[in-house]
């Protein structure tokens, strides 16, 4: 099966979360890398975004 990829715009949409908190949680482990998917564009796994969200502490 191919992978799946969230781009930015839709991981708000997703999550709730700014960019920059994203951003920051990402720089603490705490949510999912992205994965580049092509020149000068990245994305995050679908999966990987639904994992998060399922067992996601509340984020402030």
């Amino acid at each position: 099966m191919k992978p799946i990829f969230v781009r930015r715009n839709r991981i708000k949409e997703l999550t709730g979360l700014s960019p920059s908190t994203v951003w920051r949680l990402e720089q603490q482990g705490r949510f999912p890398k992205r994965r580049k998917i092509g020149p000068g564009c990245t994305g995050w796994l679908y999966e990987e975004v639904l994992e998060f969200l399922r067992g996601s502490e509340k984020v402030s």
